[in-house]
């Protein structure tokens, strides 16, 4: 997503946005970079910060994934919570049906698939490493 694009606008559930924020407590596919949010008009220097709820986390560099019901991994940027709450960005229905349907996030569930999908690898499991202090 970025300035000069056509992005698909809209409502989205708070349900939805209130699951996107557990997601990112669970990142995946880390990266030694950062990208920043390309339709901010100023974005700021240094690794993106998000806010909801009186608590911040870094975005940025990392995705989540959504197993649906229907087999489908869906992969997300973590920046997706900024696009959407400050950039007003609607995802595909599909995509937003998968994730109000898959388990939470922080169930035993969700850990074996993470594990399986990574050969093993756990980047979260001691601390969690996206949330401010």
């Amino acid at each position: 997503l970025e300035r000069g694009h056509i992005i698909s606008k809209g409502e989205v559930p708070q349900e939805f946005i209130n699951k996107i924020w557990k997601y990112l407590r669970y990142p995946v596919n880390v990266c030694r970079g950062f990208h920043t949010c390309m339709l901010c008009m100023r974005p700021s220097p240094g690794v993106p910060i998000v806010e909801y709820n009186g608590e911040q986390r870094d975005v940025g560099y990392y995705e989540m994934r959504i197993w649906a019901r229907d087999g489908k991994v869906y992969a997300a940027p973590s920046l997706i919570f900024h696009y959407i709450t400050c950039h007003g960005y609607k995802p595909p229905q599909e995509f937003i049906d998968a994730v109000l349907e898959a388990e939470e996030p922080d169930s035993d569930e969700y850990y074996r698939k993470v594990l399986e999908y990574w050969e093993g690898y756990d980047f979260w499991i001691e601390e969690d490493r996206t949330k401010r202090e």
